[in-house]
């Protein structure tokens, strides 16, 4: 072998373990997974308030599919669960400490969850959305091109990446598993201060998702209960007024010896109504008196128009019931016994 045939298979040899001990960019990590079809992610993330060192620690899981399909659970499993979903159509709310229900247009979500159209799985990821700078939007790659490797933050297991604001105040740190070259953990440090965290436990890549792990039944008696629904709410209480009137009118007039005891009574009934009306029109216009221009969050006159609307509501029950009276006593007729 002559030496330039030496000089060659050196440079061979030597080329690869270079090109290995290069340092590979961290948006080259996380571009693979934008294009995932599907994106499960599971961690937990903390925050502290100083001078508390204390950590609030929340669990979450997010589930994307890139029909425009996802659900993000705060606490699985635990109390004071949250869960937010999207069928691709409308986006949706559920508490389930106080059954607390809600639905919103994509256009009007109001800050309820960021982004609900997005339809690259992978940018519904927690420690994603926490990487990217605001002034990025969600321009995650373009986020990450800032970072660069510490050193002497890194092991064996782990080489982190560290990004530094202008002030060199603030700085943030995405850990990535050596093993699998997975992203498992951002930070974000103040004065040398850790302040909050996110860390990924589990993560699932382009692996089929069950409906549950993208939307949520929630029971009618909840989704259409007076805290979540009120106008369906009210409107099934004056159909079940109706139907409990119609069905108990009709009956008195059947089994009524004299019909004419039944209209008796029922023009009584319209007497005390009328007076109720009056009654309590009168206290709640004393009540707005008193209370106008009162001061406070909410102000007292709140409260009187919510009495006000409560009480509106249970006159508009009593009236339905009394006038199904008058169909009731029509359809009597055939029940009634001859003589």
């Amino acid at each position: 072998m002559n030496l330039a045939q030496f000089v060659v298979l050196l440079l061979y040899a030597v080329t690869p373990t270079a090109q290995a001990a290069e340092p590979v960019p961290l948006e080259s990590l996380a571009a693979p997974l934008l294009k995932a079809r599907t994106y499960c992610e599971s961690g937990k993330w903390g925050t502290s308030f100083p001078p508390n060192p204390t950590f609030s620690e929340t669990y979450y899981r997010v589930c994307a599919h890139g029909d425009g399909r996802f659900k993000y659970v705060e606490n699985p499993g635990r109390p004071g669960k949250l869960e937010i979903w999207s069928d691709g159509r409308k986006l949706y709310r559920y508490v389930e400490y106080g059954s607390g229900y809600q639905e919103h247009d994509l256009s009007g979500r109001d800050g309820v969850y960021e982004r609900p159209r997005e339809t690259v799985p992978a940018l519904h990821s927690r420690l994603f959305r926490w990487a990217t700078r605001s002034p990025a939007g969600l321009d995650l790659l373009g986020s990450l091109r800032g970072y660069r490797i510490n050193d002497e933050l890194s092991d064996p297991r782990y080489t982190v990446y560290e990004y530094w604001d202008s002030e060199r105040r603030g700085n943030a740190r995405i850990r990535v598993a050596t093993a699998d070259r997975s992203i498992v953990r951002y930070e974000n440090w103040f004065d040398g201060t850790l302040r909050s965290y996110l860390e990924v436990t589990a993560r699932e890549i382009d692996q089929p998702i069950a409906d549950a792990e993208l939307g949520h039944e929630v029971p009618l008696t909840q989704r259409y209960s007076l805290q979540n629904n009120a106008p369906v709410f009210v409107a099934g209480l004056f159909v079940i007024a109706a139907i409990a009137g119609l069905v108990f009118w009709t009956w008195y007039f059947a089994r009524a010896e004299y019909p004419e005891d039944v209209v008796s009574l029922r023009r009584r009934l319209w007497r005390y109504f009328a007076w109720a009306i009056g009654v309590v029109a009168a206290l709640l216009g004393f009540l707005a008196l008193v209370t106008l221009g009162g001061s406070g969050h909410p102000p007292p006159i709140v409260f009187v128009m919510v009495l006000a609307g409560l009480a509106t509501i249970a006159f508009g029950l009593v009236a339905c019931f009394l006038l199904t009276s008058y169909l009731g006593q029509a359809l009597s007729r055939p029940f009634r016994p001859e003589g």
